[in-house]
């Protein structure tokens, strides 16, 4: 199976998730969803306007990201995660992440994204989806476990 369609059907499994979560009150009405909520919304915020510092404010010290890459999963710490915004934002511009859905609770929270952007090199829009789940502690992001469709990524921009 290929990894775009093993990355098609993890989103579709966040999403039906999710929407069960909404429909059994979990969602919404137990937990201190509130908290891990905006702290990965304000994540993907820092992300979306490049902000290396805002990103790094919201990660605790001892950050892990396990981030599944083209060539397989990289444990990454939070200078490597600053690294990897400038290089994002000098390939990309006009980027937004778009939070499509979120469950938190007992401090994690995961979410379906959708990141749109303009290739610098190409000129080409492009649109991608992930998975992202996030561990916080004391308001901060101590690990995060994210899966992006690069491939398809890739193909939009006749990179593959």
């Amino acid at each position: 199976m290929s990894r775009a369609v093993k990355v098609a059907i993890g989103v579709a499994l966040v999403g039906a998730v999710v929407s069960l979560a909404r429909r059994l009150g979990d969602y919404s009405e137990h937990g201190d969803h509130g908290d891990s909520e905006d702290v990965l919304r304000a994540y993907y915020e820092a992300w979306s306007s490049g902000d290396a510092d805002g990103v790094r404010d919201l990660l605790a010290e001892g950050y892990t990201g396990h981030v599944h890459t083209l060539s397989g999963t990289d444990d990454q710490d939070a200078k490597t995660v600053a690294a990897r915004i400038k290089s994002h934002q000098s390939a990309f511009d006009h980027v937004e992440y778009e939070v499509e859905d979120v469950v938190s609770r007992n401090g994690e929270a995961a979410a379906r994204l959708t990141m749109r952007a303009r290739h610098r090199e190409t000129g080409k829009n492009a649109k991608t989806t992930g998975l992202s789940i996030l561990r916080i502690e004391d308001g901060r992001i101590a690990e995060e476990w994210s899966s992006w469709d690069y491939h398809g990524l890739a193909a939009q921009l006749g990179l593959e």
